[in-house]
């Protein structure tokens, strides 16, 4: 089942979200970001992945460029430049980088949400389908540096991550899960999630992008 009409239909939510506001208002899920350069990333974003652009990504440089080299832009030219890329972009989306672009914009999608002060679509088919590839990442790392299996307990079923029979349980909802390990929560923030077990242990691990934020971040 290709992802494409998951992803337009988030890129659609996106472009009526911002719509009227002011372009440089402040994004907080992205520190030194404006709704403006958010926009620019998940444009220029979407090309680097049509060109197998990935230099920079582990350090965070990947997104830094893509918004530094539109600074000059305005939202308009983002938006075109995001119209234009998602044609080039549509074979993807049969592809195992459909569900990476899921994640990617979902997870700005409400990036934005939080700055605007506008909450929403946080229990539908988007944000589910945003957990499918970061889960899928965590299970394997888990795995591959012996962490114990956790549990997790989710509104729409449980999911185990890691080898052999869980050591812990962790029970929360694909929203907070998704801005947990999405880097848009603080360790304290997650310890206090309903957790059986010492949730020290696997703190490291749901860090997908090797960092939780360093302060705790509400929306």
């Amino acid at each position: 089942m290709t992802n494409a009409p998951v992803y337009d239909a988030t890129k659609q939510r996106i472009t009526e979200l911002v719509q009227g506001r002011d372009p440089q208002t402040p994004v907080a899920a992205t520190p030194g970001w404006s709704v403006k350069d958010v926009v620019a990333h998940l444009a220029g974003g979407l090309r680097d992945f049509v060109d197998r652009r990935f230099d920079g990504v582990e350090s965070g440089e990947w997104g830094e460029r893509q918004v530094r080299d539109r600074r000059a832009n305005s939202l308009d030219d983002a938006f075109a430049e995001w119209d234009a890329n998602r044609e080039l972009a549509e074979p993807l989306f049969d592809t195992p980088m459909g569900s990476v672009l899921i994640s990617e914009v979902v997870q700005h999608e409400h990036d934005l949400r939080a700055a605007l002060g506008v909450p929403g679509d946080r229990d539908g088919v988007a944000v589910r389908a945003a957990l499918t590839k970061p889960l899928q990442q965590l299970d394997q790392r888990m795995r591959e540096n012996d962490v114990p299996a956790l549990r997790i307990s989710l509104e729409h079923g449980d999911r185990v991550l890691g080898h052999g029979e869980p050591a812990g349980t962790l029970r929360t909802t694909s929203f907070e899960l998704m801005r947990a390990i999405g880097g848009r929560r603080s360790v304290d923030q997650i310890k206090a999630l309903d957790w059986d077990g010492d949730p020290d242990i696997w703190i490291s691990s749901l860090a997908l992008f090797g960092r939780h934020r360093p302060e705790p971040f509400e929306e």
